[in-house]
């Protein structure tokens, strides 16, 4: 942001770290609040302010040696898998398309447009079904229904603007989360822009810097985009996914008197690569 190396020109960084929440993800990683089954299990964590948009905590990997090893929370770029379906399928269906949670679609054998079909993850068809039910439950047929329904234009736009960034075409695919990729970092922000009512921020780390050598502050100015989506359709995603939550689709949580949504996201091994790690279907 500056220009200056803060190795070589001295400064006070002040993080937006939120303490209690890192400690939080910290007990994750120490075992204190989960078992894993082995240490091979990698797993990452990016939390970001729903109020203001900055990272209040990150779980970079573990069994890590060292410092500034390689970021599984802000560096890798994986396929979201169902976790993309708000920002490439619902989402875009509600702001363009007036669609809502009660939008029907046919869960049935189905193919893209060039022909090649697609399947649930369970393999199995649930006729007419709603919106909503179709999030709860991940269905990846009416979710490229919902898809195909909107200009490829505005599939695009609307997916940038959450920051899930494209330069090429937006592939149908892309519906259901197949492709590369995003980072937890910028799924957690684009999440946050469905949480704070459409307005997305760019995720920043620090509030403010402080020049040793004559005591200038420098603040730091959020990236934000107001109205990435429109208010309407922030409250419509909340409500669907809220309704995630309270149908028990991630178990038993209990959240008082805050409003939680949720989505879960999966993505395959291919055959091949199961079959050289002798990994069962």
């Amino acid at each position: 942001d500056t220009g200056n190396n803060p190795y070589n020109v001295p400064m006070e960084i002040y993080s937006t770290m939120d303490k209690d929440v890192q400690l939080a993800v910290n007990k994750v990683y120490d075992g204190s609040v989960h078992k894993f089954v082995n240490d091979v299990v990698q797993f990452s964590v990016a939390v970001t302010s729903t109020e203001d948009g900055s990272v209040v905590a990150i779980g970079a990997g573990r069994n890590r040696q060292g410092e500034r090893k390689y970021n599984y929370a802000t560096m890798i770029n994986r396929q979201p898998g169902s976790a993309a379906k708000p920002f490439l399928a619902y989402g875009p269906l509600i702001e363009y398309n007036n669609g809502s949670p009660a939008t029907t679609f046919f869960d049935e054998p189905y193919t893209y447009s060039n022909g090649t079909s697609i399947n649930n993850a369970d393999v199995s068809y649930a006729g007419m079904i709603t919106a909503r039910t179709a999030l709860r439950q991940s269905r990846n047929i009416p979710a490229l229904q919902a898809h195909q329904q909107v200009d490829p234009k505005n599939r695009k736009e609307y997916a940038n603007n959450c920051g899930i960034e494209f330069g090429n075409e937006v592939f149908e695919s892309y519906a259901i989360g197949s492709f590369n990729g995003v980072s937890p970092l910028t799924l957690a922000a684009a999440y946050a822009t469905i949480g704070r009512g459409g307005d997305y921020i760019k995720p920043y780390s620090y509030k403010k810097l402080v020049y040793r050598q004559n005591s200038e502050e420098v603040e730091k100015k959020p990236n934000k985009l107001d109205d990435a989506m429109s208010k309407s359709t922030a409250f419509i995603l909340n409500n669907m996914l809220s309704y995630n939550i309270s149908s028990g689709l991630l178990g038993s949580a209990s959240t008082g008197n805050t409003q939680v949504g949720g989505k879960t996201g999966t993505s395959n091994i291919d055959k091949d690569k199961r079959k050289k790690l002798n990994i069962s279907s």
